[in-house]
């Protein structure tokens, strides 16, 4: 099943055995060189240091309302060592420009679509700009092919470019 960056964002994580909540999505981690998601950052408690975290193996499912988990042993407790190790090397995708091999700029990272099951980061939701959004609405750029990743770009084959889609949104797609 599919997911959204976006809609992920605060929902709350679950544990099945207790039904007591564990906490609150705050951001998800990925991995662009692996093109996956790795984890579910969660809100910190109180004073503790470091970051909690839900890896996607620990995950028992993501809904649209919840994230399960199957008891509060599967939110790890990851000091900033652990975290620079695993994690901090890792470019943030939302806000990338985007460039497509021959040079054409496709627009900026708004939104990332992963697979929850295989962990898979699918593709991009992208944007010219806000002006562009209402008007024609935003685009998927599916990511297969070979993408080189920097922390302020990425740069993708000309062969996703090709099968770039609207997302249906904006204006023009309303009107009859």
């Amino acid at each position: 099943m599919l997911h959204r960056y976006s809609e992920v964002l605060n929902l709350p994580v679950i544990c099945a055995d207790s039904g007591k909540k564990a906490g609150v999505v705050k951001d998800i981690l990925f991995s662009l060189k692996c093109r996956e998601m790795k984890a579910l950052l969660l809100e910190s408690k109180g004073f503790m240091p470091g970051r909690r975290a839900v890896l996607r193996s620990n995950l028992l499912r993501l809904g649209d309302n919840a994230a399960i988990i199957n008891d509060i042993s599967c939110v790890s407790n990851i000091n900033r060592k652990a975290y620079k190790e695993n994690f901090e090397d890792e470019v943030r995708p939302l806000g990338l420009r985007v460039y497509s091999k021959d040079g054409g700029e496709l627009g900026i990272v708004k939104d990332v679509i992963f697979d929850i099951q295989s962990g898979k980061i699918k593709g991009f939701e992208m944007s010219d700009g806000v002006l562009q959004d209402i008007i024609q609405g935003r685009r998927f750029l599916p990511l297969f092919g070979r993408v080189e990743f920097s922390e302020e770009l990425a740069i993708v084959e000309n062969e996703a470019v090709d099968e770039m889609e609207e997302t249906g949104g904006g204006i023009r797609n309303r009107l009859p």
